[in-house]
């Protein structure tokens, strides 16, 4: 990092124990930051750089109403990042800081096309992330077909004719993986995003700290559901290619489900499950895993409203207990319409966590106390109990 782009400690932040320009580093099975242990503990919201969920936006604001995607407001921007550290959270999982694809309004709508508006909103996200000291995880593709695109969107582009509606499960999807014009067209979008300069902080993506893990994917797999099947050594391909553009950045192995046999992959730092419901029996295996390989788990996906699997808390133990298990992040994070403060934003898949929403019932916001419980034991070692009441997030 150039001396003249070392920018100043956060407000309120004791020099001492300044760490927002230092780089999250892993030790064996253990993460830190500024020489001390560090957990990124939090939530998804993937929504932060191209949203789905406001139809329609703010009069006069972009919107491509086939995918109903526009750009969120700097306000609900700024929010989630006071949500997050009011929950005792140190971190966000964010897809469209990376898989921002195939649409109008995309970072890259078509192949090697950047569209240089989109990082406006993107860039944002990571200076407002880094000035309330909230780290980001960053997926680089998703294996769906979503409004900000993945797999699909690299595979038409080279001529294949599939979707994730009509072919879950054709033998071509791998093609994303062997086609080798596949790969260096994903390698070149890799490189334009890590390599763009952030105006607001006068650092490339691959520079700031605030960035501290790029994932290679979101919830990958092969052409079968739970297979696994995401190919060592493209795992390995990449993980050298954002290591190379980005040595300081952590790299997670985004396979849906822990692949042992990429443990040979010195790459990769972090790996990960999802867990829809809390699953303590398949949690402890992955962690057993990840164990003898000497590397970091996060648990990347999480349903905490408590509707399915397991006991949360008995989930949280065990993520609390393990020297193995260094965070995880519940899906998923929403707050206000802002400017609108009166309405609150609901992803409508049953888990959205709605903080301060007047309309959560007893139930949700018990389950809300919890996830902040968690948060804050893990990052800070408080015991705040289970029914603290939430704080205040004023709307932005």
């Amino acid at each position: 990092m150039k001396p003249s782009q070392i920018l100043p400690c956060l407000v309120g932040v004791a020099s001492g124990a300044c760490t927002q320009n230092q780089h999250v580093v892993r030790n064996g099975t253990e993460l830190s930051l500024g020489g001390e242990p560090w957990r990124p503990v939090g939530g998804n919201a993937y929504w932060l750089g191209l949203d789905e969920n406001i139809v329609p936006p703010p009069p006069g604001e972009p919107f491509d109403a086939r995918t109903n995607s526009s750009y969120p407001t700097r306000g609900r921007i700024t929010e989630a990042m006071e949500i997050i550290r009011a929950m005792g959270g140190t971190m966000l999982r964010v897809h469209t800081l990376g898989s921002n694809i195939g649409n109008p309004l995309s970072l890259l709508p078509g192949n090697r096309v950047i569209n240089e508006k989109a990082f406006e909103t993107m860039d944002w996200v990571v200076s407002e992330a880094r000035r309330h000291g909230v780290r980001l995880m960053v997926p680089l593709v998703d294996h769906y077909d979503y409004y900000h695109g993945g797999k699909y969107n690299f595979l038409r582009w080279a001529g294949y004719n599939l979707t994730f509606a009509e072919n879950p499960e054709d033998p071509l999807i791998m093609e994303f993986y062997y086609n080798q014009s596949i790969v260096t067209d994903f390698k070149w979008y890799i490189e334009r995003l890590l390599t763009h300069v952030n105006p607001l902080t006068n650092l490339t993506y691959a520079e700031d700290p605030t960035i501290f893990a790029y994932e290679s994917g979101n919830e990958l797999y092969g052409d079968k559901w739970g297979d696994k099947n995401c190919p060592t050594e493209w795992v390995r391909d990449i993980g050298r290619f954002v290591k190379d553009l980005a040595p300081k950045k952590l790299y997670v192995d985004g396979t849906y489900g822990i692949n042992a046999d990429h443990f040979a992959v010195e790459e990769v730092d972090i790996f990960s499950d999802h867990f829809y419901g809390p699953d303590v029996a398949r949690l402890q295996e992955g962690i057993d895993l990840v164990a003898d390989a000497g590397r970091t788990y996060f648990a990347g996906e999480y349903d905490w409203t408590g509707g399915s699997g397991d006991d949360l808390n008995e989930f949280f133990q065990v993520l609390r207990e393990s020297p193995i298990a260094t965070g995880d992040a519940f899906w998923s994070l929403f707050g206000r319409n802002s400017p609108n403060c009166q309405q609150w934003v609901n992803h409508t898949d049953g888990f959205t966590l709605s903080y301060g929403n007047p309309e959560n019932s007893p139930e949700l916001t018990s389950q809300i106390q919890l996830v902040r419980q968690h948060l804050t034991l893990v990052s800070t070692g408080e015991d705040i109990g289970s029914d603290d009441p939430l704080p205040d997030v004023p709307c932005v």
